[in-house]
């Protein structure tokens, strides 16, 4: 082996050394980023001459830097943190309902006991003023206690509701984010020559991250090293192209919003169900947990005001009340009083039945969704649907005008053959319009209203909430019309016996508004003071006390109901905890940084790298001789 052959050798060698430097002290550096993944320094060894005269030399050489990643478990874990995300979301907002409900000392279903059997008491003694400021002093705590737990349910819908926003501002963040990441992987993939860095992936892993425990989806890893990132289908990246969400109009949904490439222009989709991350624990709570028990609330509210006010009352001049609603300046004591915002119809409640009806009517009440349309030409033979009902664009296209005009003033089942003969559309009809036709497709719930400048009202057929929000979709989505939706209570019922249920939350006689009106002095419970002459006697003591086994079904299925929703969120937690901290283990395993590990490999590149030196020193030197000699 010559000369050259030694220093190039040692150089190869010398670049190892720095390489392998420089990675430890990035593992190193990289043990305080989360999501950081270890990096090794590739060698080669004998697998390159030289130089080009002397080829029976051994030399070194870097080959590339190797980031330890499983794409398997990267994909597990990321759906997992989506899980785990949720879970812990739903178990952090209703830990403090859950504690309050169940709490025995503190709960509703003691409070009303109490108050039904101090009424007991009270009707075997009527004329004992102890009894009677007893009945003022249970009254007093099922209302205190009716209402904490209701100011416990409207703090969760407006914790909910905030973090609602809060988590669309931070996902809005992300997805740009991302896709400048995926623009960065894209311009340092050249095939041959670069990859991307560590850093872009282990960045790009960390934002997939970040959207996994905000909204879940579906993250898939493109051949190229790009990232899209899906929620039920649709897209929130797809490599470059970041797109947005926004919360619908109705607090209660979500929708994407699609920017065109090289578009100003947009529009929107609604995402049907979230199942998965703090946006899907979000709605859970928001859709389903809280409407359901406030539902309940509701109902014991008004049932107690019924039920205990119209057992008691009497024919005196100043009869007495135990309950009732306090709205702004009012306070309602009974549903047949003429400030009413609107007349409650008479309803009674005399069995569990009556109660069952109650509380299935107070759920009743849904929205209706108005659209406002804003439609756009189509060329020639370019489709659009809406409501399940597709336009065709005739050989000469469709002016906006022809295509509003199109979808104007049709009903929920009409066909596209009926609406081209009624519209004359179709050139069988004999009618002169040549924009287009109805190719396929009822209309599906949902009616429309005139054009107006190139846009159409659709208001849905049916008060349903399962009616989905109107979507459309066409052969070219430059062309898509804009749609802008607007949600407005609608007051229904479908529950026989009470046809003004919704009546009730309409004039705010809800839980969040129940009193106790019970008098504070006792001797209002007695005419004229005289306690042999009680307001309340014995018979409607009795009769009121009866009542109480209406409630414990009503109010022992709310605390089931919630115990049992808490306790499987509880249960879940306590799983996707243990798989995630597995996961994590494994990835620690395969992509953590061992710090005696490169602590050893810090002292082995050290020392080749000394060696290295002297190698060349002593290269050096032998070169020096050998001029010297042959001088």
């Amino acid at each position: 082996m010559g000369i050259y052959s030694i220093n190039e050798s040692a150089s190869a060698a010398l670049q190892i050394a720095q390489a392998g430097i420089l990675v430890t002290s990035q593992n190193v550096a990289g043990t305080s980023v989360e999501g950081f993944s270890r990096r090794t320094a590739n060698t080669v060894m004998n697998a390159l001459a030289p130089n080009s005269l002397m080829l029976n030399g051994s030399s070194f050489a870097v080959e590339g830097f190797t980031r330890q990643y499983s794409s398997l478990l990267g994909a597990q874990l990321l759906n997992q943190q989506a899980k785990s995300t949720n879970s812990e979301t739903l178990t952090q907002y209703v830990s403090m309902i859950d504690s309050v409900i169940a709490d025995k000392s503190a709960g509703l279903s003691s409070a009303i006991t109490d108050f039904f059997n101090t009424m007991g008491k009270y009707a075997a003694e009527p004329t004992n003023k102890a009894l009677a400021s007893a009945i003022t002093a249970s009254a007093n705590v099922v209302a205190q206690r009716l209402s904490g737990i209701s100011n416990i349910v409207e703090r969760l819908k407006n914790d909910s509701s905030t973090g609602l926003n809060d988590a669309v501002r931070q996902i809005n963040t992300h997805l740009p984010a991302l896709g400048t990441i995926n623009q960065k992987i894209i311009e340092a993939n050249r095939p041959g020559i670069s990859a991307p860095s560590a850093d872009l992936l282990d960045q790009r892993d960390r934002i997939l991250t970040n959207l996994q425990k905000l909204i879940g989806g579906q993250s898939l890893i493109n051949q190229d090293g790009t990232a899209t990132h899906l929620v039920n289908g649709l897209p929130l990246v797809e490599r470059g192209l970041a797109n947005s969400i926004s919360i619908n109009s109705n607090g209660k949904s979500l929708a994407v919003n699609f920017q065109q490439p090289n578009s100003s222009s947009s529009y929107s989709q609604t995402i049907q169900k979230v199942d998965s991350g703090q946006m899907g624990a979000l709605l859970t709570l928001s859709n389903e947990f809280i409407p359901l028990i406030e539902q309940r609330l509701n109902t014991t509210a008004i049932s107690l005001v019924k039920v205990a006010n119209e057992a008691v009352v009497d024919n005196s001049v100043s009869p007495i009340a135990i309950f009732g609603f306090k709205v702004g300046s009012n306070t309602f004591k009974n549903f047949n009083e003429s400030n009413l915002t609107v007349a409650v119809p008479s309803f009674s409640l005399n069995s569990e039945i009556d109660v069952k009806n109650l509380y299935e009517s107070l759920g009743s009440i849904a929205k209706n969704e108005s659209t406002s349309v804003d439609f756009k030409p189509l060329s020639a033979g370019q489709t659009l649907t809406i409501a399940g009902l597709t336009f065709t664009a005739g050989s000469s296209g469709a002016t906006a005008a022809q295509v509003s005009s199109a979808f104007a003033n049709i009903s929920e089942t009409n066909t596209h053959s009926a609406l081209n003969t009624s519209k004359n559309l179709s050139s069988t009809a004999g009618g002169s319009y040549t924009g287009g036709t109805f190719t396929s497709g009822p209309v599906s719930g949902w009616n429309s209203g005139a054009a107006s400048n190139n846009s159409v009202t659709f208001l849905t057929s049916t008060v349903s909430q399962n009616v989905s929000n109107l979507t459309a979709s066409g052969s070219l989505a430059s062309n898509l019309p804009t749609i802008t939706m607007n949600l407005f209570p609608a007051i229904t019922t479908s529950t026989e016996g009470y046809s003004g249920n919704s009546l009730f939350l309409v004039n705010k006689l809800t839980a969040a508004n129940f009193i106790s009106v019970a008098p504070t002095d006792p001797l209002l419970y007695y005419s004229n003071s005289n306690l042999q002459t009680p307001k309340i006697s014995s018979e409607n003591a009795n009769t009121a006390q009866l009542k109480s086994s209406l409630f414990g079904n009503l109010v022992a299925d709310l605390v089931t109901d919630v115990g049992v929703q808490v306790a499987t969120w509880n249960n879940s937690k306590k799983a996707d905890d243990a798989v995630l901290s597995n996961l994590k283990e494994q990835r620690e395993q395969l992509s953590g940084v061992n710090l005696d590990e490169e602590a050893a490999n810090l002292l082995k590149y050290q020392q080749l790298y000394s060696a290295s030196t002297k190698i060349l020193q002593t290269g050096n030197q032998m070169f020096n001789t050998l001029l010297a000699i042959m001088n």
